[in-house]
């Protein structure tokens, strides 16, 4: 199978930045802070290389074991970056802020529902049996994560907490990526867009490389300085989080 240059040309960009991206995580140290989304970063990366090697030497059934079986891990791996932002966000010293699990914990439970709904309502665009369960499974994995990630950034505001840190900076490029990740899925799904595929899949990764070149900078530069609580409002946020 053979790919255009547009589409090789992509697929370099994606491989340079993710390398550079990680190269900041190491090299600043930031994987300290973000070790699971590092770790999504490197495994993007390999599966990225692998899905291209498969798609240029391979054949269509290999390409599709390792395409799926590689999306799982993915799917899996960004389930962990959102644990690990509602970790860092929803708890201090150990123990969740008041509120973070009455606030979260509603969302939690019904994203799986509403997920498996849309994806059992759409009428996939594919021309056998085995495609459709694929095009459902991505709609499926792509609705949940955004919904996880959206219940834990809304409980995060309403709490009030402090997000001009790290954590801050790769939730902002994972809402731009999981917003936009949905639509395409969405188009991909349930419009029938077969025949804008390959555009779909270049305007997906051309957000990509936007949020990764964000990432680049947002994780070069320091955290801006916390500013120093006031006593009476520090006394009051240790006893939210011991309650």
């Amino acid at each position: 199978m053979k790919l255009s240059l547009l589409e090789i040309a992509l697929w370099a960009v994606n491989s340079v930045l993710n390398v550079v991206l990680l190269l900041v995580l190491f090299l600043k140290g930031r994987w300290r802070i973000v070790p699971w989304f590092t770790t999504w970063i490197g495994y993007g990366l390999f599966y990225a290389l692998a899905c291209f090697l498969d798609y240029r030497l391979g054949s269509k059934e290999s390409y599709r074991v390792v395409y799926w079986v590689g999306a799982l891990g993915d799917f899996l791996l960004q389930i962990a970056v959102i644990a690990e932002i509602a970790r860092s966000a929803l708890k201090r010293e150990g123990n969740w802020v008041e509120g973070a699990k009455k606030a979260i914990l509603p969302f939690l439970a019904f994203g799986p529902i509403l997920a498996a709904g849309l994806a059992t309502w759409i009428t996939p665009a594919a021309s056998n049996v085995l495609d459709g369960l694929a095009s459902r499974a991505s709609l499926f994995s792509t609705v949940l994560v955004c919904f996880l990630f959206v219940a834990v950034v809304r409980a995060t505001q309403n709490l009030g907490l402090d997000w001009r840190s790290y954590i801050a900076r790769e939730s902002f490029g994972l809402t731009v990526w999981t917003l936009a990740a949905f639509v395409i899925d969405s188009l991909h799904a349930y419009w029938r867009t077969m025949g804008h595929f390959g555009l779909l899949e270049n305007t997906r990764n051309s957000v990509y490389q936007g949020v990764l070149l964000f990432w680049c900078i947002a994780f070069w530069l320091p955290e801006p300085e916390t500013p120093i609580m006031p006593a009476r409002l520090k006394d009051d946020y240790q006893r939210r989080i011991q309650r």
